[in-house]
């Protein structure tokens, strides 16, 4: 019974040592290693504190149209209008405003991505009929954009688009999957321009039209 005690005593006595000190010890050097895991989770969000919205369907809190561009062309007159005209870009000063939270006066477009999912993103964009009263002009604005820049250097730029005034969507930005994470901007060229069709009743007066930009949380396969 003694011998039988004295062995459990043994044994615990093994355990508790081993629990203590669970490095192992080298006999050669003295030194003794161990292993530990330093952790933390990454989770969507950051960037901009004031996003000017998601893509338009309220899903992708994190992935916002930041900022999109008024635009202001120079003044058309009559006789060119009625044979048809260009008109160029001048800035983005424009006198009757949305009031959409990413429009701005300062020619900048700005894209973020802080999803985390890599899952890529396109931005497309439509204008519709310079109005004044009752008068409606046509034609296509060519949007150009300069000073492309993406933390992800392998974003795809921005494409030339040109949106004709009827209302359809053109593809002005694709981020394929893997791209477009982080803040991408770029800013509205001199080269844009306005092109308006020949209409021999045009009248005079102010023509505004309306630029709809729609950011979706996928990209285009094509």
């Amino acid at each position: 019974m003694k011998k039988t005690m004295f062995a459990g005593a043994v044994a615990l006595a093994l355990a508790a040592t081993a629990a203590i000190a669970p490095l192992t010890v080298s006999a050669a050097d003295g030194s003794a290693t161990g292993t530990t895991t330093a952790e933390f989770s990454v989770v969507a969000g950051g960037g901009s504190t004031t996003p000017g919205g998601d893509n338009g369907t309220g899903t992708n809190a994190d992935l916002w149209l930041v900022k999109a561009p008024d635009m202001h062309f120079s003044d058309g007159k009559v006789a060119d209008i009625i044979s048809g005209t260009d008109l160029t870009y001048v800035d983005g000063t424009v006198t009757n405003k949305t009031n959409d939270p990413a429009e701005n006066a300062d020619g900048a477009l700005q894209v973020t991505d802080n999803r985390g999912t890599g899952a890529g993103w396109k931005l497309s964009a439509n204008i519709n009929q310079p109005t004044n009263g009752t008068t409606q002009l046509t034609g296509a604005l060519d949007l150009v954009l300069k000073d492309v820049t993406s933390p992800n250097t392998a974003t795809n730029a921005p494409v030339a688009a040109s949106l004709t005034t009827d209302g359809n969507d053109v593809l002005v930005w694709n981020a394929a999957v893997g791209q477009g994470q982080g803040n991408n901007t770029a800013s509205v060229d001199a080269a844009t321009k306005f092109h308006i069709d020949a209409n021999p009743s045009v009248t005079n007066g102010l023509y505004d039209a309306t630029v709809t930009w729609t950011l979706a949380g996928t990209p285009d396969a094509n």
